[in-house]
């Protein structure tokens, strides 16, 4: 008799903003049954207490295809692998990696990964929730990382959301190789907000060492920014009421009309 084929297979894993709270349950119940969790060893040390005793593989930031790949070989031999991402694999996440991995291999084996993506709930999320309403209307997420992206694409991106007057989050707008980044995008910022518009600035978001500022275009510069923080731009409609920042379910054009 013909010995049965692997039974393993790969669950990419949204783990949310952090916090063990904000997992969704589907996202917990994965990583508890997987033999082997593989991840980026920041994203690891957020579910510590999910994997204490399991096995998992530790990835420096920078190798997502090389996380990808071991998941998927892992996945081919048989074990159960809980490939975990921050956020949601599909938004600045693990997805394309993993995707790219599996084109990698013939159609058939890459169907045999039994692949399953677990959405996670984003940082732009989990900031807005912390501080009002800002993103009830429209709005756009953009990275100001240049890593994958090219900076006058991100600018051009930048100013046609602020254009069109959507709502804008703002990640990853500083890191020490890149510290200038969010003066540029400030500047543009500056093109199409007031100075008293409002901004909110949220790092670490559902974590222990968790900040909100709710502040104005033209004192935003004056905090801190790094790859925590998500930086939220209101619309034209936005504002800020006891604290809180604010905008509209309706847009006053609509009832202008």
């Amino acid at each position: 008799m013909a010995d049965a084929p692997p039974t393993g297979g790969l669950t990419l894993v949204g783990i949310g903003p952090g916090g063990l709270d904000y997992l969704t349950r589907r996202a917990e119940r994965a990583i508890r049954e997987a033999d082997v969790v593989v991840g980026y060893r920041f994203y690891l040390e957020l579910i510590l207490p999910l994997i204490e005793d399991k096995e998992f593989v530790e990835f420096p930031m920078g190798a997502e295809i090389e996380r990808a790949r071991e998941a998927v070989r892992r996945a081919r031999e048989g074990q159960r692998v809980a490939l975990v991402t921050g956020g949601d694999p599909g938004i600045y996440g693990m997805a394309a990696p993993v995707y790219q991995a599996l084109l990698e291999l013939e159609e058939d084996q890459a169907a045999a990964v039994n692949l399953e993506v677990v959405p996670g709930v984003t940082a732009a999320t989990a900031s807005a929730a912390l501080v009002g309403t800002p993103l009830i209307q429209d709005f756009a997420v953009i990275s100001l990382s240049d890593r994958f992206v090219p900076w006058d694409v991100i600018e051009k991106r930048l100013r046609n959301a602020l254009d069109a007057d959507l709502a804008v989050v703002i990640y990853e707008p500083a890191s020490r190789h890149r510290p200038s980044h969010m003066t540029k995008a400030w500047r543009i910022i500056s093109e199409f907000r007031t100075e008293d518009s409002p901004v909110a600035v949220v790092r670490d978001a559902t974590r222990p060492d968790q900040t909100v500022t709710v502040t104005t275009v033209g004192e935003m510069m004056e905090l801190p920014y790094d790859m925590k923080t998500a930086v939220i731009i209101g619309n034209s409609t936005s504002y800020v009421a006891r604290g809180l920042m604010l905008t509209p379910r309706e847009h006053p054009a609509v009832t202008d009309a």
